[in-house]
């Protein structure tokens, strides 16, 4: 049987918006909801990379989630409380932040330092050294072995030195809703640069 051209014209153009149709499901499933075309301080991850989570001991001496879902942005710093210099920088940087934004904001942000030095930063140490930056933020420690996966998992590279210094990894990481690291920054970054980003995760 033969069939027309017109017939086999739309059998063709069928085809292709059948392809078309899948390349597009593709893309949306595939993408990202950050919105890197949007303007931030710190530097974008594309794409973003899955934040790993983990149980560990807070402040106050209770299993925390180190990625608490229902948050829109989550700020994550390494470091530990006889630091002479970054690590103050930015936990410094990152209360002023915080008490910067809105607080319809501000309830929906959430600051967490982790701790490379567990032998030293117990639950009650961490407590009384961020109360130093801002009470609201979360101080998390556990054994060495529960920490090092979590250190592996972030990248960062533990090194001890002399006078009970220890050198680390010591960039601040932006994670958004969905669970994902978005930016990282530097701890000399500006308050004023966190509080913009911070904001627009969460809105």
């Amino acid at each position: 049987m033969r069939t027309s051209n017109t017939s086999v014209r739309a059998l063709v153009v069928g085809a292709l918006g059948a392809a078309l149709a899948i390349v597009l499901v593709m893309v949306v499933f595939a993408r990202r909801d950050f919105p890197h075309n949007q303007h931030y301080a710190g530097t974008s991850l594309d794409p973003p990379k899955l934040a790993s989570d983990a149980i560990l001991i807070d402040q106050a001496g209770h299993p925390q989630h180190l990625i608490e879902p229902g948050y829109a942005a989550t700020f994550v710093f390494f470091g530990y409380t006889h630091c002479p210099d970054e690590c103050p920088l930015a936990l410094a940087t990152l209360g002023r932040a915080y008490r910067a934004l809105a607080p319809a904001i501000r309830q929906r942000v959430r600051v967490v330092f982790v701790t490379v030095d567990p032998a030293q930063d117990t639950p009650a140490v961490l407590g009384r050294y961020v109360a130093n930056f801002d009470p609201h933020l979360i101080a998390l420690t556990d054994s060495r072995a529960a920490l090092a996966k979590v250190w592996q998992a972030y990248g960062v590279e533990i090194q001890p030195q002399a006078k009970e210094l220890i050198g680390h990894g010591d960039a601040i990481y932006a994670i958004d809703a969905s669970g994902h690291i978005v930016l990282i920054y530097t701890p000399d970054v500006k308050a004023s640069d966190l509080e913009h980003d911070a904001t627009a995760l969460a809105s």
